[in-house]
């Protein structure tokens, strides 16, 4: 399902894009709701709506771009449902008229649509993804898609390669084989599926959605109606959609890429996320996020953005000589630095812990650490001492603790949290889950867990080879830290507004 162009007529198509986007709007100045147009790659007008909130924001927004059934409905409504209660939220909104409907009619109606033809629909959705990241105040690496019908088996496909995209939701979806696999090709991809409790042909398909999903944020729900109708049909269907959109979406809060020196004279980078939709002056908890010899910080990046939904601040990073934090010139790379250079990794952890407690929004009082192998003995002798360190999870300790990081769990009274796999076998240095059982066992506080596994691997590799892991991380953080944790409403919603 693609379309093809020469580079030259592309170079034209986006010269008018941009043309027509001048002269519709002017980005940055426009509040509640506007109408605005933009082209797609082969050349299609499209005409669309877009809401944002009514005072400017300090920080950039999420956005939502909401999708009509084709043949079915024009986006107009979407302008008593959803798009106003979003940005009220301050989340921004782009409601479109697919190609060949409502005021995007241009070269031919959609009811001469050929199957081909059909496949544009993908350009559509792309264009306008691209339209609105481009807008002044916006997030580009936060944007959801709410497809109905035949649009949300293009959402799907588009929501599958594009890691923008982080939010998915279906109405009475129409969805074949490959839709239905792209819906569970990311696991970090929650996908919230509506439909119709009398709509038997769409059923199955919006059950077999929520089926696909991977991700723990996914939810069904069973409304009355098809499509946006539901809306009307259906009480507090449209709250609970906003509810779970400003969830996994709004929440995800922003990141930014930071660098920070280690007191040694290192030059780390790492990458600072903030929760979103925390309310007034208050101050969340935050966890800094301690990779492995064989790891960079992306290991963590899921993690991190199930943290922030949860309220929590997180920093990853790229300890000495790993990923992005390289000492050019001095022939340092991962494992291949001297023993001296390693031994000090823990200051990089200490210089983090730093650089999140004196975040604004961050409560110093409330850190907490995560680390796996290598980086496991280092998080620990960083947290020894410091009184701001509320807990530490262990991802397999390569090596039970000694020296500082033995003490600080054998007398700070702070809980650990020990995971590790029977199967692990270093085979220089033996099992691992007998040194994570070590560094469990010199823990002087009740509160502290072990976890062993039979199969899970090594290291944050069982966050992604144990689902279930990743859950049990968050609920020992939310616990620990005092998070205050967004409440999940599981409610029957099949009722009829009438």
């Amino acid at each position: 399902m693609t379309s093809r162009f020469h580079g030259s007529a592309s170079a034209v198509i986006f010269t008018l894009s941009l043309l027509i986007v001048s002269m519709t709007l002017w980005a940055g100045q426009l509040r509640g709701q506007s109408a605005v147009s933009f082209q797609t790659e082969d050349g299609w007008r499209i005409d669309a709506s877009l809401f944002l909130p009514e005072r400017p924001l300090e920080v950039p927004m999420p956005g939502v771009i909401l999708l009509t059934e084709p043949g079915w409905i024009d986006r107009t409504t979407f302008s008593g449902y959803l798009a106003t209660h979003l940005a009220e939220l301050d989340v921004a909104v782009l409601a479109i008229d697919f190609r060949g409907m409502g005021s995007s009619l241009g070269k031919k109606d959609f009811v001469l649509f050929s199957e081909k033809d059909m496949d544009g629909f993908r350009l559509d959705i792309k264009s306008a993804i691209k339209f609105l990241s481009a807008q002044k105040g916006i997030d580009p690496s936060r944007i959801a898609l709410l497809g109905t019908g035949l649009s949300a088996h293009y959402a799907a496909l588009e929501a599958a390669g594009n890691p923008a995209i982080k939010a998915l939701v279906l109405l009475s979806a129409i969805l074949d084989e490959e839709s239905r696999e792209a819906v569970g090709f990311r696991m970090d991809l929650p996908v919230l599926s509506i439909v119709g409790k009398e709509d038997k042909k769409r059923f199955q398909a919006a059950a077999e959605a929520f089926a696909s999903s991977k991700s723990t944020d996914s939810d069904f729900l069973m409304a009355r109606g098809h499509g946006t109708s539901m809306f009307s049909h259906t009480a507090g269907l449209e709250e609970k959609v906003v509810k779970w959109l400003e969830s996994n979406l709004k929440a995800l809060g922003n990141e930014t890429e930071v660098t920070f020196r280690s007191e040694d004279g290192w030059t780390l980078r790492g990458s600072l996320r903030m929760p979103g939709g925390v309310k007034g002056d208050a101050k969340v908890p935050g966890v800094v996020m301690v990779h492995g010899a064989k790891h960079d910080q992306q290991t963590y990046y899921e993690l991190a953005q199930s943290l922030a939904k949860q309220g929590i601040a997180t920093l990853r990073f790229d300890w000495r000589g790993k990923g992005q934090s390289i000492a050019e010139g001095k022939g340092l790379y991962g494992v291949n630095m001297p023993s001296e250079e390693s031994g000090n990794v823990y200051l990089d952890a200490k210089a983090a812990i730093e650089l999140l407690a004196s975040q604004q929004g961050v409560d110093s009082s409330r850190i907490g650490m995560i680390a796996a192998t290598a980086g496991t003995g280092n998080a620990l002798r960083a947290a020894y001492g410091d009184q701001r360190i509320q807990t530490v999870v262990l991802l397999t300790s390569n090596a039970a603790p000694t020296g500082e990081a033995k003490e600080f769990v054998a007398t700070s009274g702070k809980p650990i949290f020990a995971i590790a796999s029977t199967e692990d076998i270093n085979y220089g240095r033996g099992s691992l889950a007998e040194e994570t059982r070590r560094a469990h066992s010199f823990s002087n506080s009740k509160e502290s867990e072990l976890l062993l596994y039979d199969d899970a691997g090594r290291g944050s590799e069982m966050l992604k080879t144990k689902p279930e892991l990743e859950r049990m991380v968050l609920r020992w953080f939310v616990e620990k830290l005092g998070s205050q944790k967004p409440e999940k409403g599981k409610e029957d919603v099949s009722q009829d507004r009438r």
